[in-house]
């Protein structure tokens, strides 16, 4: 699927929707909530794209494990613990593309990721499967 389908997509759809209604919650404007999941979307599908060793972007691990273990403390069992980590690396990745592309600091960008992900990964599983 084409990149900028996605984002229209997304961004169109209910997960979208959701999504910058959560970003506009932690008093981010329209237009650069618009923008950031612009870049949350690209990068995703940058993700599901890669066929590499790097697929995981920059500390997979350390995304992949902080998200299984806040599943594991939360009560979540094993299996949607991995899910959670799963998540992790894709929230991961998105915070590094919001970090060098929207030029917003890491810790914005983590925190915008962290509100993004779950809507945008809901909306990547309906969408392709």
């Amino acid at each position: 699927m084409d990149v900028q389908q996605l984002v229209s997509d997304f961004l169109s759809s209910e997960h979208g929707q959701q999504a910058l209604a959560s970003l506009n919650a932690q008093g981010i404007d329209g237009d650069s909530a618009q923008q950031y999941l612009g870049v949350a979307a690209e990068a995703a599908h940058a993700h599901t794209e890669e066929q590499t060793s790097g697929l995981m972007g920059e500390h997979p691990g350390k995304s992949f494990f902080a998200a299984f273990a806040a599943g594991l403390v939360h009560g979540d069992g094993f299996l949607k613990s991995l899910v959670d980590g799963g998540e992790g690396v894709i929230s991961g990745k998105v915070a590094e593309a919001l970090a060098a592309r929207a030029g917003v600091d890491t810790s914005t960008a983590s925190t915008i990721a962290a509100a993004a992900t779950p809507y945008l990964v809901s909306f990547l599983r309906e969408k392709l499967g």
